[in-house]
Parts: structure tokens; sequence; C-alpha cells
């Protein structure tokens, strides 16, 4: 009697396993479908572009972000539901950059791990912008430190923050 007591035991325990794991399974990344308007709006601003993944992002409004592959650039495009573009980002090469945004990166005397074109075209509350306003964000490493600085255009520094980097012996710990 006790034996089969445990087997018993043993099974819901291990069906209470099996319903966890397909439980926390299903709370991982879902494909998100774009509605009808968000996809026809990434065709006509990336016309040779196929969505690779999208998924909806709830903010004040909901967006939807789709990572696209145009060729061999790849992007981040931020939408609302009526396919309004909000924004897009897509890695740069430092020598692709404006004179006056590679000038400022330089001049911060490190070492350029990244380099990120942000176009936006709608900002948070949606309201659909005359001109788009491009901006470029840039990863510097220096004397340990890792700075991410958001530049204008025109090479304007509009935003730094600095991050003391983790050592490797931090990280294990």
């Amino acid at each position: 009697m006790v034996r089969k007591n445990w087997i018993v035991i043993g099974l819901c325990i291990a069906a209470a396993a099996m319903l966890c794991a397909v439980a926390y399974g299903e709370k991982g990344e879902k494909k998100c479908s774009l509605p009808a308007a968000v996809q026809a709006a990434v065709k006509a601003l990336f016309p040779n572009a196929v969505i690779e993944k999208s998924e909806k992002e709830e903010e004040e409004v909901v967006m939807y972000e789709a990572k696209i592959k145009d060729g061999s650039k790849e992007s981040d495009v931020v939408l609302a539901a009526d396919g309004t573009v909000a924004e897009v980002e897509s890695a740069e090469d430092i020598n692709a950059v404006p004179a006056a945004v590679a000038q400022t990166i330089k001049a911060q005397d490190g070492k350029v791990s990244k380099v990120e074109k942000i176009v936006e075209y709608a900002q948070l509350k949606l309201v659909k912008l005359d001109t788009p306003i491009t901006t470029y964000e840039a990863k510097i490493t220096k004397g340990g430190k890792e700075t991410e600085i958001k530049i204008a255009a025109d090479g304007t520094i509009l935003k730094q923050e600095t991050e003391k980097k983790k050592d490797k012996d931090e990280d294990k710990d």
C-alpha cells in the first residue's frame, strides 16, 4: 500500500512539473501577427524588406516593433496599430554618419563599439512629425567605462550616460 502511495505521489509530481513547463514555455516570446495597416506602412518605407520578427509593444498606446532585413541592412521599425511609423533604428558604420556626428564621436577619444541611427517620424503620444528627427547613438569604451551618447545630426551631444564596465570576476559573483 505504501509503495502504491509513492507511485501516485510521483505521478502527481511529474504531471505538475509538465504543466509548469508547458505554462512557462507559453510565456516565452510569441510571434505577433501585424495588422494590415502596420504591414503596409513597413512595406511603404522598406519595399524590398522582409519582416523577420515582430512583437506587440504596450506603452501608453499600442505599438508594434518589427525587425526587418532589407538586403544586408537590418533595422527595427516601431509603428502604431494604424500604420503610423514612429521610429526606425539601424546600425551604422562610423564612416557613413554625417561628418559632424563622426567628429563628435571621435572626439570622445575611445573605442567605438557601436553606432546607431535613429530616425523619429512620430513621438510617444503619436503626434505625426512634419519633418522626421534623425539622431545617432554611439557606445564608446574609454578607461574601463562604457559611455553611450546620443548625437543630433549636426553633431550636438543630446544625452550622455556612462557606466563602469564590469570585470569578468564581478560577473562570476
